[in-house]
């Protein structure tokens, strides 16, 4: 946590929202970033980076690796319930064109397919 709010401070502003500590491994800093773009500036910085996290004398870096890892998102809720209201409907529809075809393998394919929406 130490190192996290060190790596905090060093960090230019605007990198700041979109980096974060993954690891620490022997003389390697493993950091995450948002997205590529935030990855190559980070990248870009890792070298003063390693000199300031040297400087403080907290850790001896040689190294600094970095991942792209996007923040997770949180599925709000009332999505949920909509996206589970539209698989119940879109099994319903599929059933019911599964009754109207005369083609038994389409017919079979479709039910599969109903069915597996409803195990979703």
């Amino acid at each position: 946590m130490a190192l996290e709010t060190l790596l905090q401070t060093l960090l230019p502003e605007s990198l700041k929202t979109h980096c974060r500590l993954l690891a620490f491994r022997e003389d390697t800093l493993v950091l995450a970033a948002d997205s590529p773009v935030w990855a190559a500036r980070l990248r870009f910085h890792a070298p003063q980076l390693v000199k300031q996290f040297n400087r403080n004398q907290t850790v001896k870096l040689r190294t600094i690796q970095i991942r792209v890892r996007p923040p997770e998102r949180i599925v709000p809720t009332q999505r949920r319930q909509s996206m589970s209201r539209r698989s119940k409907n879109s099994t319903t529809a599929l059933q019911q064109v599964a009754q109207t075809v005369s083609d038994p393998g389409l017919k079979t394919a479709l039910l599969r397919l109903a069915n597996r929406q409803l195990s979703d």
